[in-house]
């Protein structure tokens, strides 16, 4: 009888201990997803705006394709990036959204109805007058 209670005791503690683990690496795959996107956006920072436009064309840019990351235990992490004038406060100030893309257990963007996929965006607004 004690070693019943005692195995259904530590299968309970096994599972707390499982679910830890996966919770603590979907923690350390956001977390490096995030460091990523304000890398990105640092990069971004320190180019000045007519060279951003030179390199990836008039605005408005939507969804550029950028190199991929490696994060934590193989996974790679996907970059886009988007510029948009904000024309409605300023025509001298533009929108930088940098998007981090994952998906989790090896699988396939997009499978089983996007399950799997996960996104960390980040944004910076620049002046075209940086200069002055």
């Amino acid at each position: 009888m004690t070693l019943a209670v005692t195995v259904i005791g530590l299968a309970g503690l096994l599972s707390i201990h499982l679910a830890s683990v996966r919770g603590n690496a979907a923690t350390a795959r956001g977390a490096a997803a995030t460091a990523a996107a304000q890398m990105t956006l640092e990069e971004l920072r320190q180019v000045p705006i007519d060279t951003l436009i030179a390199t990836y064309g008039a605005l408005p840019v939507d969804h550029e394709p950028l190199d991929t990351v490696a994060g934590p235990a193989g996974l790679t992490l996907s970059r886009t990036l988007t510029m948009t004038e904000l024309t409605a406060a300023s025509s001298d100030l533009i929108l930088l959204r940098v998007e981090v893309t994952w998906t989790d257990d090896g699988a396939a963007p997009g499978e089983a109805g996007g399950k799997y996929d996960h996104m960390v965006a980040l944004e910076l607004v620049r002046t075209r007058q940086e200069a002055l």
